[in-house]
């Protein structure tokens, strides 16, 4: 387990899913604002027309990253990317998916995926911060906001700190239980929650807001959606990126 001290201002976002113009837009937003420290919470390929600019992207601007789901399969070669499909639809995107990225990634993001992080630990003044990309339990374990209190509240209990980061259901939310803040910081390169835009989280290690809970600003971005697209349709994959047309209102 990786740790790094922050003391100021940083901003985290997940699964970029090998969209860069997404990526490229979360980058210019924050650098925008002043921010210096940067974290990513994994799954940098998969689904997306752009795995091997991504991960060139990262390791170019040397962010600290932990590994993905998605970056697993990709870089060990399992034949398996963790997912979770609910439809057949969902299902055939996924295998269309796992076999494109497979074939286009080149040896050099192969080689980056596999020495992403497992996790980091945050030393921030008002003390240590957990950042996984499922859950502290599973790489792929999916924390939806609904998931009942007493299931946070067993995973505080085991991981003690005074929050936790995470990504990989692709919808943001914060959520404080048993003194824990629980922040699911969305998807830079895919979300799932109405909003096409890229989104990312800022969080103030210094701020002390009411109830205990950790300073947390989710950040929206517009991107290029029409050169992902334009993109998408050089290649064989089916998957499909909510555009700027479904934005919720």
């Amino acid at each position: 387990m990786r740790r790094l001290t922050i003391k100021e201002p940083f901003a985290v976002f997940s699964d970029v899913h090998a969209n860069l113009p997404a990526l490229e837009a979360v980058l210019e937003g924050i650098e925008s604002r002043g921010i210096g420290s940067i974290i990513c919470l994994g799954d940098l390929v998969g689904y997306g027309p752009f795995p091997n600019e991504v991960a060139a992207l990262i390791r170019g601007r040397a962010i600290p990253a932990i590994m993905g789901n998605y970056d697993r399969g990709i870089g060990f070669s399992t034949g398996d990317c963790g997912c979770a499909y609910k439809t057949e639809q969902q299902r055939a995107e996924g295998a269309v998916s796992l076999k494109w990225t497979q074939e286009v990634c080149t040896e050099e993001t192969r080689a980056l995926l596999r020495t992403l992080e497992d996790r980091f630990l945050l030393e921030i003044p008002a003390g240590e911060i957990l950042a996984v990309h499922g859950s502290p339990r599973r790489i792929n374990e999916y924390l939806f906001e609904d998931r009942p209190e007493s299931t946070l509240a067993h995973i505080a209990k085991e991981n003690p700190y005074r929050a936790i980061l995470f990504g990989h259901t692709h919808i943001p939310y914060v959520r404080q239980v048993e003194g824990t803040t629980f922040v699911n910081v969305g998807s830079a390169g895919r979300p799932k929650d109405g909003d096409w835009r890229a989104c990312y989280a800022l969080i103030d290690p210094a701020a002390s807001p009411p109830e205990g809970t950790l300073a947390v600003e989710f950040v929206r971005v517009p991107y290029d959606y029409e050169r992902l697209v334009a993109a998408l349709a050089e290649t064989a994959l089916i998957t499909e990126f909510t555009g700027p047309t479904h934005v919720a209102m």
